[in-house]
């Protein structure tokens, strides 16, 4: 392969590694500021609730949700690490192929330098030469004198043409010099920020470690009062139950309404939606994975789903929605836009919003007051209500739930990177 056509494949290969280290580095460095700024939250939630923790299966699920966190933190970390001694590595290949042509270059150099002297030495070993005049005027035919003359321009363009190569030569070779100086400069940049990066890292480990042992030993003393805490998990399975009910109710209601609303216009008695909620329902499920919160701030501490407990082995509950920690009197918004369906009350559990999208439906449970009313039209992220705290078992939980028709989703695959 030619030298020029081999320096643009290495131009080009390095190019593209370093424009994929560059997004792998920014997306890291987006998801690791995320996943920072949950931890940060889970530890002031873990603050406001640390005189009880003893007797807090609250604060349980969020140093659970913290652990979890500290483990994503952990190998987003050896990840970028890695990544810094691959780039070191490629710079060191670089600094490699740099040394390499800076070394062809000086030999370059000596080389013409070399046959440039040569040239200067038979030039004053002819010393004919000393005098071009001379040189010509002692030819003894007209043709000799004139083959002298051709013979002397070039020989004078053939040294202009060598000290122009050695110059410019000379030249390339302080690009290349000043080149590698940044590699090295990179390279030793890299190797900083990778030992601060394995120094953090251990820090980190330390951290997730006490929080592992913290998590052991809470545990330890939940399981002292599994009377006491076995009695809330049915209380609270009550309350589910309740929810669920008045859920289904109140969708075969929409659904009911949904059918007399179609037989009257088209004389179809099957269930139909009409255009508008048609293109509704079209728009929330092309939203799926994209919908906002419906806390500004939360952690989510149950999933949906079933679910075995972390202290009681062989206790099963089953969670319809996702159930996000958050603060006394945080603000709950409507994930999308649709109507206000429903709101209903269930004991224990503080007042509860059904908001229809057509033929899906946001539920939100746990709201000490809310700001809309029945038949309100409401927008993506405006405010419905303000959270209170379950008198029970002392926390502060937005219950949330997503059902298409009769069927019930999880959550986590519909908000915006919650799963």
């Amino acid at each position: 392969m030619p030298k020029f056509a081999s320096y643009i494949l290495f131009f080009l290969i390095s190019l593209f590694v370093f424009t994929a280290y560059s997004q792998d580095k920014k997306q890291l460095k987006t998801e690791k500021e995320a996943i920072e700024k949950e931890i940060s939250f889970t530890v002031e939630l873990l603050e406001k609730t640390k005189e009880n923790k003893r007797n807090s299966l609250q604060y349980l699920k969020v140093l659970d949700s913290k652990i979890n966190n500290e483990d994503k933190i952990l190998q987003i970390m050896s990840i970028e690490v890695n990544l810094l001694k691959k780039q070191i590595i490629r710079t060191k290949e670089k600094i490699k192929f740099s040394q390499n042509k800076i070394l062809r270059f000086k030999n370059e150099i000596e080389k013409l330098k070399s046959e440039y002297a040569a040239m200067l030495y038979s030039l004053q070993k002819n010393k004919a030469n000393k005098n071009s005049l001379v040189f010509i005027v002692s030819s003894s035919t007209f043709n000799q004198a004139f083959k002298r003359i051709i013979y002397l321009k070039q020989y004078s363009s053939a040294r202009r043409v060598q000290v122009s190569k050695i110059n410019n030569n000379q030249d390339s070779l302080r690009v290349l010099n000043l080149k590698m100086q940044s590699q090295v400069e990179s390279l030793n940049i890299n190797k900083e920020k990778s030992l601060a990066l394995i120094s953090s890292k251990k820090t980190k480990i330390k951290i997730f470690t006490q929080s592992k042992n913290e998590k052991n030993n809470l545990i330890k003393n939940l399981s002292k009062s599994e009377k006491l805490f076995l009695s809330k998990i049915k209380k609270q399975e009550k309350k589910a139950k309740l929810l669920d009910d008045k859920i289904k109710e109140i969708i075969k209601e929409e659904i009911r309404l949904a059918r007399e609303a179609a037989k009257k216009i088209n004389g179809e008695s099957e269930f139909s939606l009409t255009p508008e909620a048609r293109i509704l329902s079209s728009e929330f499920n092309a939203n799926k994975g994209n919908l906002p919160w419906p806390l500004d701030q939360g952690v989510i501490v149950t999933r949906y789903g079933k679910q075995m407990h972390q202290v009681f082995k062989g206790v099963e509950t089953f969670n319809n929605g996702i159930n996000i920690a958050t603060n006394l009197g945080s603000i709950v918004r409507s994930v999308f836009k649709g109507v206000i369906s429903r709101i209903f009350f269930i004991k224990g559990e503080g007042k509860a919003i059904l908001i229809n999208h057509g033929e899906y439906f946001s539920v939100y449970s746990g709201l000490k007051e809310v700001t809309v009313k029945l038949g309100d039209k409401v927008f993506s992220k405006e405010s419905i209500g303000v959270m209170t705290n379950d008198k029970i078992i002392d926390e502060i939980e937005l219950h949330f739930e997503i059902w298409k028709g009769y069927d019930k989703q999880d959550p986590s695959l519909w908000l915006f990177k919650a799963d």
